[in-house]
């Protein structure tokens, strides 16, 4: 089930099995809150194991299967539960959770899920399974519209395309971020819009944001400006994996976005073969359009040349300050 689905699902009944997969920790930490609390448990009465400090199997399933002593109900929280997405098996395991003692619950966390195991297949049948997947750009406008519910307040027009605007330039969205962020602008918005001016005023950027200036000032073709902010974010040597990450990223989208666009596949058509918002993908698709295919495959060689010569010592950041440069000045 997906996050809206589980959590609806709760209100009706708490299942003995839980297990809540996938990298969008805001889903899990928010599923797990409320098992919890319909369960009324806190974290005293609540057992839990951490796979990932390697606890034996056979510890797992004893915690599990034990029945509560001093406690109407035995909760076991099992994080980072690889064996749900890794070889091997265990009859004992599978066998406690087909015939779970009714006082005792489970949740289990795990990145990472194998549908086609046996142990899957049984939590599917007798518990409940969230698959919480990272958020892209493009499914945002869901969880925006009920976060400003829950906040009472309002966005429109402008605000929200520069709100997709800000956010769209991030490889993952993190909702933790989002969430914190909102709460915050909640408490310093007394009116109940929330406008372009109050998110430039309060809307903190992610560290992420501001590796993508460069890239920025690159497509707007100020040459200047671009070799500054290189040069800056270089004065720690330390960033410039980073920074070379960045541009590689951005000129391999650009490639894509050039593929897709001889295909006739332009515009906002480009939000779901490059994964991003339809408004974002529209303004990328006019920024590609600046940009030739050869320039592009040529700048891809020299960042891979760039990156072995940097990497072992044989070019100083001159070598990227020549890569920007040509880039901009197309």
């Amino acid at each position: 089930m997906k996050f809206k689905e589980f959590m609806n699902s709760l209100d009706k009944e708490v299942k003995n099995v839980n297990l809540l997969s996938g990298e969008e920790t805001f889903y899990i930490d928010k599923a797990r809150e409320k098992i919890l609390s319909k369960l009324a448990v806190d974290k005293s009465n609540l057992v839990t194991l951490d796979c990932s400090q390697k606890i034996p199997l056979s510890e797992i399933i004893s915690t599990i299967d034990t029945a509560p002593f001093f406690n109407p109900i035995n909760v076991v929280l099992v994080k980072n539960a690889a064996f749900f997405g890794s070889e091997g098996k265990s009859e004992r395991l599978e066998k406690v959770l087909q015939n779970m003692q009714p006082t005792n619950y489970v949740i289990f966390t795990a990145k990472n899920l194998d549908k086609r195991r046996k142990l899957y297949k049984i939590v599917s049948k007798v518990g409940a399974v969230l698959e919480a997947d990272l958020l892209r750009v493009w499914q945002l406008d869901e969880w925006l519209n009920e976060k400003l519910q829950s906040i009472q307040k309002k966005m429109f027009g402008d605000a929200r395309k520069y709100f997709s605007e800000r956010v769209g330039i991030l490889p993952e969205i993190s909702l933790w971020y989002l969430e914190n962020e909102f709460d915050k602008i909640s408490l310093a918005v007394k009116n109940s819009e929330i406008t372009v001016a109050d998110l430039k005023r309060l809307l903190t950027e992610p560290p992420e944001v501001s590796n993508f200036a460069l890239p920025d000032a690159i497509d707007a073709k100020k040459v200047k400006q671009a070799v500054q902010i290189l040069r800056t974010q270089t004065r720690d040597k330390s960033k410039i994996p980073v920074l070379m990450t960045v541009l590689v990223n951005h000129v391999r989208r650009l490639l894509r976005a050039k593929f897709f666009m001889a295909k006739g596949i332009k515009g906002q058509a480009l939000a779901q073969p490059l994964e991003m918002n339809p408004f974002i993908a529209k303004k990328f698709s006019a920024t590609a359009e600046t940009y030739s295919t050869k320039l592009l495959e040529e700048i891809f060689i020299a960042l891979a040349d760039a990156d072995y010569k940097l990497k072992f010592g044989l070019a100083d950041v001159e070598i990227l300050e020549k890569i920007v440069i040509k880039l901009s000045n197309r």
